[in-house]
């Protein structure tokens, strides 16, 4: 077992400062990071990143807070002073995710922005800042796993912690629930990054994530164990969200992968040099296909 005892607090004088916030703004940080230094190779200049990332950070935070609250409705519903007491804790990643696709592909829109390929940039990003917020769960205590007798289990002691005070006084060991999506969200990066040695249909990256961490998500939710309220069949909100993305994102997926093996793409790569297979096609072949290519991908 893995004893836990670390305040989830940083304390000054009188001020606690949740330990958990400084790691959301510091996976924020290290998500804008990881675009700018990705932003040429996507052909996109910093300028037009660091205007998406002001587009994407407030709707994915409203989002991500809205749905928390949709989800724990109970707990607001009898206390709603605690709705915007955002500094407590309680954020959803499909929230986050969703408020932040929506402002995003609106921004694209409106300044006619290539989206797809946005997608595609933000997934490593994105992966990476998803990990580095789960520790700040594993530092609070939050998004706790279910009651468990295996050796990797975790024990909290402070009474800080956000578990039940009565499994604290218990010490009761429980599964690492946040670890277990840092573990599965980094062998998923470990994909996509493989994916990039090759010339794959825009879109298909994030395609990759959607189905990645929907059915990461839907799997770990039934090692959680913090309050989770039933939606649908016995499945919580995130469970219902999950299923419709995967529904909906496998066989798109396999379409690309099948346009894929039928024509690799012509496209600039990553370094900007142009990778044609026209040599190894007949003549006309690769516009009839191309074509296809563009009907699938809208």
């Amino acid at each position: 077992m893995f004893y836990i005892g670390v305040d989830p607090n940083v304390r000054l004088a009188s001020l606690a400062i949740p330990l958990y916030a400084i790691f959301i703004v510091s996976a924020i940080l290290l998500g804008l990071f990881l675009a700018l230094a990705l932003a040429r190779r996507y052909g996109f200049s910093h300028g037009q990143i660091l205007a998406f990332f002001l587009a994407a950070v407030p709707g994915g935070l409203v989002g991500a807070r809205l749905v928390h609250v949709i989800d724990k409705a109970e707990l607001y519903l009898a206390d709603p002073m605690l709705i915007p007491a955002f500094w407590l804790g309680g954020f959803s990643q499909y929230g986050m995710i969703i408020g932040g696709l929506a402002t995003v592909a609106v921004y694209a829109h409106w300044r006619r922005l290539p989206l797809l390929r946005f997608l595609d940039l933000i997934t490593v990003p994105l992966l990476a800042g998803l990990s580095l917020g789960r520790v700040g769960c594993i530092v609070q205590g939050c998004c706790y796993g279910t009651p468990t007798t295996l050796p990797w289990g975790f024990v909290y002691t402070h009474p800080a912690s956000f578990l039940p005070a009565d499994w604290i006084a218990r010490r009761v060991p429980i599964h690492p629930a946040p670890l277990y999506e840092i573990l599965w969200f980094l062998a998923l990066l470990s994909i996509l990054l493989a994916l990039r040695a090759h010339l794959l249909p825009k879109g298909m990256p994030f395609l990759v994530f959607l189905v990645g961490h929907s059915a990461g998500r839907f799997i770990i939710m039934f090692f959680r164990a913090d309050p989770v309220r039933p939606v649908f069949a016995g499945l919580d909100l995130v469970q219902v969200i999950a299923l419709p993305i995967l529904i909906f994102s496998i066989p798109l997926l396999l379409r690309y992968r099948r346009i894929k093996q039928l024509h690799p793409r012509i496209e600039k790569s990553e370094s900007g040099r142009v990778a044609s297979d026209k040599k190894s096609s007949p003549k006309g072949l690769d516009k009839g296909l191309e074509k296809g290519e563009n009907k699938h991908r809208t």
